[in-house]
């Protein structure tokens, strides 16, 4: 038995309609990420994604591990062509009845099997449907395995795929194996804007993206004080105005409402900051009593000179003074 795991060379699979990854045994096939292979699954042969190899640790629970079939030839790729045209009549067929039956119901997507023993259709509604006499016109129509299974607005952006605000594919139409729960403290921790807008996806949902960077924010907001939050500095008290995660720095208003701008190291504990006080207390008052003792002989006061009177008022008074002739 510990033979056969060894031999065994174990890839992550993922099927068109569904974002959970699979894993199979690829045995002696070359396979590489993107290629295309036929495997046997509950409901009949169908085509996978190859997303990558994996370990024999990533089997543990699992009770069986099946092996792939073969790897896409051209006669499989047209088989897979047909089958997405009948997959196309099939979803306009559909449509066409549930707005006869006028059911409560948006159709996403329709998934036949590579071998055509079933077909699902993948719809979104806000409650539940009853959706029985849809069923009678469908198994009517097609005489084969039908499944109507609904999903929820993530697994629809899946599906459908589209571009995302960031320019590029969505990711979970592209390489996400799951769908993590999404939090607003996660756009907190980032210092995001809270704007529905901005932070949700194609789906309606919080982005995924939120959850790729949320450790690392939440190392780093950990040393950061929150806005409204009085810190002591060199140039005094200041209360936080805004901060910066990823630079380690902040804007504070001091007492005389100036604005600086500061990092981490610059904050200082209360003791730290009173006894930087007390030394700047220090050398002030050594620095005045230095002034004191200095004799001040630029200043010494000296003697207000006379004001001269003007020749203009001594000839108003000689005339004022004097005996006119006989």
């Amino acid at each position: 038995m510990d033979m056969q795991k060894e031999q065994r060379t174990l890839v992550c699979v993922r099927f068109p309609a569904i974002p959970n990854p699979y894993i199979f045994d690829a045995k002696d096939l070359k396979l590489k990420t993107g290629d295309l292979v036929i495997v046997n699954t509950e409901i009949g042969q169908s085509v996978a994604k190859i997303l990558g190899y994996a370990t024999e640790a990533d089997t543990e629970g699992l009770d069986e591990i099946k092996p792939i079939l073969r790897k896409v030839t051209e006669s499989d790729t047209n088989k897979i062509q047909k089958n997405i045209e009948k997959e196309k009549q099939c979803l306009a067929f559909c449509q066409q009845r549930i707005h006869t039956h006028g059911l409560p119901m948006k159709l996403i997507n329709v998934e036949q099997t590579f071998d055509g023993n079933k077909i699902t259709f993948y719809f979104t509604s806000d409650g539940r449907v009853d959706f029985r006499e849809l069923l009678k016109d469908l198994v009517e129509k097609y005489r084969t395995r039908i499944e109507l299974r609904q999903i929820g607005t993530r697994q629809e952006s899946a599906m459908l795929g589209g571009i995302g605000s960031c320019g590029r594919e969505i990711c979970c139409a592209s390489y996400l194996t799951n769908f993590q729960r999404i939090s607003v403290k996660m756009a907190k921790d980032q210092n995001m804007t809270l704007n529905p807008t901005k932070i949700s996806g194609l789906c309606g949902k919080l982005k995924c993206c939120l959850a790729y960077e949320r450790e690392a924010y939440a190392a780093l907001i950990e040393n950061m004080p929150k806005p409204g939050k009085t810190v002591y500095l060199e140039q005094g008290e200041a209360t936080i105005v805004s901060i910066n995660i990823i630079n380690q720095s902040f804007i504070a208003k001091l007492k005389d409402r100036r604005f600086i701008k500061a990092g981490i190291a610059d904050i200082l504990t209360q003791e730290e900051y009173l006894e930087l006080n007390r030394e700047n207390k220090t050398k002030t008052e050594q620095a005045n009593g230095s002034l004191n003792n200095i004799a001040p002989k630029d200043n010494a006061q000296k003697p207000t000179p006379k004001k001269k009177r003007s020749s203009r008022r001594r000839k108003s008074r000689s005339k004022k003074g004097a005996v006119p002739h006989e």
